[in-house]
């Protein structure tokens, strides 16, 4: 940060003592309880001088943070901070059995993966006679990124029980909730606010619209496959692919007259998906058997399913930006990293042996996104 005012506790202290003596016009002993009042003193007018180089700070967009961000980039910016967003995805209800009459299930009817975490259907569903079952829309109950990534089949729980149906569950994995905009993010999408001011179509213009266009967006991709042609690709939290919801979103927020030169053909897709495996062994110190239990979750998740941990870690790493190549030494990374330990300042990892047979380096293209697909990872035990 910037020091608008110089802190240097002993030069603050030598001039708050010839201040007071020279208004007393005597030079105070060490034993004398004005001294002992002034070195008391010293770390809260100290304490004020930070506060001060702090609130200058916050004029800038740099350094400024909460509230006082929000002012900087609304006032200087005219961006304001995105509002957290509700997960949603497609599903499925179904009968027990046919029936001679319509069913309805009604919006707001709850449906969970835990017990803890609530969705409901978004909008009245009908299932028609003769028919059973029919596709829904499950929206979480309250915005927030936490219920993002279940998998198909996993939201499954009727809470409220419906005549003749028998299930509810999610046919694609829940994406687009999102926490209220970070200070970072935030921060980053204000300085790219003056992109947008152009009346040429830049790049960072078209890419301030699209990141602005919803919270939940995460990466974008600007390219042009042909003269005059622009095709923006993107990503949701968590690197998963947007929904088509999304995707409008953009191509509102994009295409409007006033943002875009008059032959600028706007174009909003999802990027290729380019599925990798993961295949490895690894093998724990030996001399470390009390934290054997521990690193093996910190690695392969609290339940050893990849659901969370280091191999999640590195999944959602690597897909979370378009065009990221394909890097096993970062997988290597999360894992070493996350059976370790400090001695000395110094962090030793507890892996003895990491023996990765896939994935294998390699570059994909800026309009592509690396995705895990089958994941194999065997423990070896202890040498």
């Amino acid at each position: 940060m910037i020091n608008f005012v110089e802190i240097i506790p002993q030069n603050i202290l030598d001039n708050m003592f010839d201040t007071v003596e020279s208004y007393l016009g005597i030079k105070l002993s060490d034993g004398d309880e004005r001294n002992l009042f002034l070195h008391s003193l010293a770390p809260i007018i100290i304490g004020l001088y930070n506060s001060i180089n702090d609130t200058a700070n916050q004029n800038l967009l740099r350094y400024a943070r909460d509230e006082k961000l929000d002012e900087v980039a609304e006032d200087f910016y005219k961006t304001t901070r995105l509002d957290s967003t509700k997960s949603f995805c497609k599903g499925i209800a179904k009968l027990s059995e046919v029936q001679a009459q319509d069913v309805t299930i009604q919006a707001g009817t709850k449906v969970t993966p835990d017990g803890l975490l609530i969705y409901l259907i978004r909008d009245n569903a009908v299932i028609k006679a003769g028919q059973t079952q029919t596709e829904v829309t499950l929206i979480a109950a309250e915005p927030g990124e936490k219920y993002n990534g279940f998998l198909p089949m996993k939201i499954k729980f009727i809470v409220d029980p419906i005549s003749y149906v028998s299930e509810i569950y999610n046919t694609e994995i829940s994406a687009s909730g999102s926490d209220i905009e970070d200070d970072e993010t935030y921060r980053q999408r204000a300085r790219l606010y003056m992109e947008s001011l152009s009346t040429t179509g830049p790049e960072g213009a078209y890419e301030y619209y699209a990141l602005s266009a919803d919270n939940s967006v995460s990466s974008i991709k600007i390219t042009s496959p042909s003269p005059g042609v622009v095709r923006i690709y993107a990503l949701v939290d968590n690197g998963e692919i947007p929904s088509q919801e999304i995707l409008d979103k953009i191509y509102n927020a994009c295409s409007q007259k006033d943002r875009r030169p008059l032959t600028d053909k706007v174009e909003v897709v999802v990027p290729e998906v380019v599925n990798y495996n993961i295949e490895l062994t690894y093998y724990l110190d030996k001399n470390f058997s009390i934290k054997e239990e521990e690193w093996r979750k910190s690695i392969e998740g609290d339940h050893l399913d990849h659901s969370n941990g280091a191999i999640r870690d590195f999944i959602k790493w690597q897909q979370s930006d378009i065009g990221k190549a394909i890097n096993p030494d970062e997988l290597k990374y999360f894992i070493q990293n996350a059976a370790s330990f400090e001695v000395e300042g110094i962090k030793i990892t507890g892996v003895r042996r990491l023996e990765v047979t896939s994935p294998v380096h390699a570059t994909i293209t800026e309009n592509q996104v690396a995705k895990a697909a089958n994941i194999i990872v065997t423990y070896g035990g202890k040498e």
